[in-house]
């Protein structure tokens, strides 16, 4: 096993993990606007952190800083979601936007490169309908964009652990 091993396997498991929590959320959130929705969603965000760096250390060689790139401005939306929630009110402002802006990025560079053609399709597209989810509050369109990023973290996350 590689020397990084307990990090992609920690990386794997946060991409299990995050897009179920993150649909969990949404859906507390939708059904009941409740405190332990906007708890969920903030695990969720820090969850998506080790993942999209798993994401970014499967990218080729020559896609990999591009891909990291992406991945750095996700974290970076992330990270100001799930330590600010009141941005996600309105997601297409700084620092928010990069958790978006970030994943298409990433979608982007993946569909140019050896990786997966469908992963980088769904996470475009989860990339796509996750501002206009949270400006409009349409729980088909949260709830779509949850079920994308969950098809697609799931598909990569046994390739993180290595398996």
């Amino acid at each position: 096993m590689p020397r990084y091993a307990p990090l992609a396997v920690v990386a794997a498991a946060a991409a299990y993990a995050a897009p179920a929590v993150l649909l969990a959320s949404d859906v507390a959130l939708v059904m009941f606007i409740s405190t332990p929705g906007l708890i969920l969603q903030r695990t969720a965000m820090t969850l998506f952190v080790p993942a999209l760096g798993g994401i970014a250390m499967l990218a080729g060689d020559r896609a990999r800083w591009r891909v990291s790139a992406g991945a750095g401005l996700a974290i970076i939306g992330a990270a100001a979601i799930a330590l600010r929630p009141e941005t996600l009110v309105a997601p297409i402002r700084v620092p928010a936007v990069l958790f978006p802006l970030g994943l298409l990025a990433m979608s982007g560079t993946m569909i140019g490169s050896p990786m997966s053609r469908r992963v980088a399709a769904l996470i475009g597209a989860g990339a796509l309908l996750f501002p206009f989810a949270h400006v409009s509050g349409l729980p088909a369109a949260l709830i779509g964009g949850d079920i994308m990023f969950l098809a697609a973290l799931w598909m990569m996350a046994p390739r993180m652990a290595g398996s």
